[in-house]
């Protein structure tokens, strides 16, 4: 977890799927090199096992991880956190739950 002299990062997360939504922040130890994904990972293992997000290749090859950040599209796996951001699921597809989204029609992309 965090120490007293850890710096500290806050991370908005849109919450909730295509009909109904709100925002939800987090503050989270910042790490050197923490990519979003360990961000997530981190929010769902230490804050809250219900956040929804994809688990993806971690090498920025699948495009699975994609979200907004702060309005620009990014993947969570090799973006690294370098302060405070709000991320949203992909506006390209429809909403799941939180930040998965339906890819099964890539031809929106």
């Amino acid at each position: 977890m965090s120490s007293d002299n850890t710096p500290m990062v806050k991370i908005t997360i849109k919450r909730g799927d295509s009909f109904q939504s709100k925002y939800q922040t987090y503050e989270i130890p910042l790490q050197e090199k923490m990519s979003i994904f360990n961000a997530l990972e981190y929010i769902n293992s230490y804050l809250d096992p219900s956040l929804a997000f994809y688990t993806s290749c971690k090498i920025g090859k699948c495009l699975g991880c994609t979200v907004e950040v702060n309005g620009k599209r990014r993947l969570a796996c090799t973006t690294i956190v370098e302060g405070d951001m709000t991320l949203e699921p992909d506006s390209r597809f429809p909403v799941v739950r939180d930040l998965m989204v339906d890819m099964s029609d890539q031809e929106s992309s």
